[in-house]
């Protein structure tokens, strides 16, 4: 059977709850309280971010992005201190932990969600993969995949047909080593986890007891930036080279749920996928077909491609 590296996007939670999902409503939910982000914390945030007051709040990945530059930048100082030299202020020494609280609490939100993929799609997903011991990626913070997969067997360590990369004694790049690369394939979190902590990942009841952490892994900004946090993250960068790997051995891309806005992740599909076939599954309320697929085929930088668009993408069956 041909093997796929399947790409899941936002759109996977959108099509259980559009309001939920949305990256505002995490924003905006954490900025108003939350357990981990306290006063003090937002009001640090406030200063990197000018634009800002008590009422309002980061409501994109964009905006974002000054919050970013300030904490590489903090980090950077930081990095030259000793304990006789100090190159920043108290308030901004303590910028890094705000705002990784609030990443870290943005990202939480979603994993908080009571929702669970429809039974049949969850079916129709494992019995494809595992057949075709096709690639999985997502985009999301979300557990509404990692969760499927698991109880249905397809992601369940060497046992599995899915690797993370994940042992007993934490993450090791190593562990995502194929000996029967026809019948093992990967299941990558592109954009990182709150679950993910130094090298360890927590799982079941565990997850209560997380905390944030600087030393998270957590792609959350503006797309020029993501490059350069997922670098600064081993467990990411092993990630993305594997998916170099698995859009090469792959037959076809399927993008399902995906915007198409991060544009590192564009290029490298558009670089690997030659003669791939490659499938986009989107919500019908995105475009007309004709300017989706004009969309799609810029994007890729591909001639051909098929495009689904479904009133709920949950419902796909086409693997």
């Amino acid at each position: 059977m041909p093997r796929s590296t399947i790409i899941f996007g936002n759109g996977l939670g959108m099509a259980l709850d559009p309001q939920y999902f949305r990256l505002e409503s995490a924003l905006r939910s954490v900025w108003n309280g939350s357990e981990d982000f306290h006063p003090e914390h937002k009001r640090l945030v406030q200063s990197a971010l000018p634009n800002l007051n008590e009422a309002e709040y980061p409501q994109t990945e964009a905006q974002l992005d000054q919050l970013q530059v300030a904490l590489l930048a903090a980090k950077f100082l930081r990095s030259f201190e000793t304990r006789e030299t100090r190159w920043l202020a108290e308030k901004a020494q303590q910028l890094p932990e705000a705002f990784v609280r609030f990443i870290h609490e943005v990202a939480a939100y979603f994993h908080e969600a009571e929702w669970v993929l429809p039974p049949e799609f969850v079916q129709s997903l494992s019995s494809y993969v595992s057949d075709s011991a096709s690639h999985v990626a997502t985009l999301n913070y979300d557990c509404l995949l990692y969760d499927a997969l698991t109880n249905s067997g397809v992601l369940a360590g060497y046992g599995g047909t899915l690797l993370d990369g994940f042992h007993r004694s934490g993450f090791d790049n190593s562990n995502m080593d194929r000996y029967d690369a026809t019948r093992k394939a990967w299941f990558l979190h592109l954009h990182g986890s709150p679950l993910f902590i130094g090298n360890r990942k927590m799982m079941r009841e565990a997850r209560n007891l997380f905390k944030p952490d600087e030393d998270a892994h957590i792609v959350l900004t503006d797309v020029k930036h993501k490059p350069l946090l997922i670098e600064r993250s081993p467990i990411l960068s092993a990630y993305w080279l594997r998916l170099h790997e698995a859009l090469a051995e792959s037959d076809s891309v399927v993008l399902f749920g995906y915007s198409g806005e991060d544009t590192h992740l564009n290029q490298s599909i558009s670089d690997r996928i030659r003669d791939s076939r490659v499938a986009v599954v989107e919500w019908s309320g995105a475009g007309e077909t004709s300017d989706r697929e004009n969309y799609w085929k810029a994007a890729l930088k591909c001639q051909e491609l098929q495009l689904h668009l479904m009133p709920n993408i949950l419902q796909f069956r086409e693997w």
